[in-house]
């Protein structure tokens, strides 16, 4: 049972990366897509068993788009972002808040268009936070992801956990890992070994196992 994830970019214009792990933890393909189209086809044809892509994927309830001037708002009064982002900033995990001045809207729009397709097709579905899952497994000393230690830190930390990265390493940046570690937090929620956040009215987050 494969598990894919993705690494999305708020653009078509900039390649947004995969990654495919086998029911074994192994990194069976990495690769990366301009156009949402190209990885409807790829999922149409591998058809894992779930899609974990690392971008919010709904909107705050209440609200129908992130336009500025149109009269929709948060359902709860004096909320700054969706439920999950406030449960992980309680947890001290820093995250963008899915409001009107979201400086990442272009993001939130091509996530939630494209897991509407996925979802439509019959394919599940979930949203994961690359930087919630590193911090849960590897601890709080995690580097950012655009720091120049990002990518060797993050294959050191990899490696004992998905098997056959070697033969990619041509291929590993700071978006391929994001990709494999979106792909790994999938696997573990189908193995059941996840816990969420949110409401699921208005999206919720996988993430690794919380300690109690």
């Amino acid at each position: 049972m494969a598990v894919l994830g993705v690494d999305l970019r708020a653009s078509n214009k900039k390649p947004s990366s995969i990654a495919i792990l086998d029911s074994e933890s192994h990194l069976a393909q990495l690769g990366s897509f301009l156009e949402d189209e190209e990885l409807i086809k790829l999922v149409n044809d591998v058809k894992p068993s779930l899609v974990a892509i690392g971008a919010p994927l709904n909107l705050p309830s209440g609200f129908c788009c992130l336009d500025q001037t149109c009269d929709c708002r948060f359902s709860v009064p004096n909320r700054k972002g969706r439920l999950l982002e406030l449960e992980l900033a309680k947890m001290g995990i820093s995250c963008f808040y899915t409001n009107k001045g979201s400086i990442i809207r272009d993001l939130i729009y091509r996530g939630i268009l494209l897991s509407k397709a996925l979802r439509d097709t019959g394919h599940k579905v979930i949203e994961v936070y690359p930087h919630a899952t590193k911090t849960l497994l590897f601890g709080d000393k995690v580097p950012p992801k655009n720091s120049a230690v990002s990518v060797t830190y993050m294959i050191g930390h990899l490696t004992p956990l998905v098997s056959g990265m070697e033969k990619h390493a041509d291929d590993l940046d700071r978006n391929t890992c994001d990709a494999i570690i979106n792909a790994y937090t999938g696997q573990l929620h189908a193995q059941s070994d996840t816990d969420i956040l949110g409401d699921p009215e208005e999206g919720i987050l996988v993430l690794p196992k919380l300690p109690n």
